[in-house]
């Protein structure tokens, strides 16, 4: 299963929240990773504006629990 977060661009540091002054990126974290392993880590896309980046976690993660919730 993956999980989504927004995260700041390097170099820029959000003040608040939801701070449309910054840039984003989407990240992707893989959650069930073999325990020898750490867990793995992708960035999806860059340079987006909050509201979008915001846009897309939710749609990937919406995506991923019908998907876990339809191999049940």
């Amino acid at each position: 299963m993956y999980v989504y977060t927004i995260q700041a661009m390097p170099g820029f540091k959000a003040k608040f929240d939801g701070d449309t002054s910054v840039k984003y990126r989407v990240r992707r974290t893989h959650t069930h990773a073999p325990a020898s392993h750490k867990s793995r880590t992708d960035v999806i896309r860059t340079d987006l504006g909050y509201t979008e980046a915001a846009a897309m976690v939710e749609r990937f993660n919406d995506k991923e629990r019908e998907s876990r919730s339809a191999k049940n």
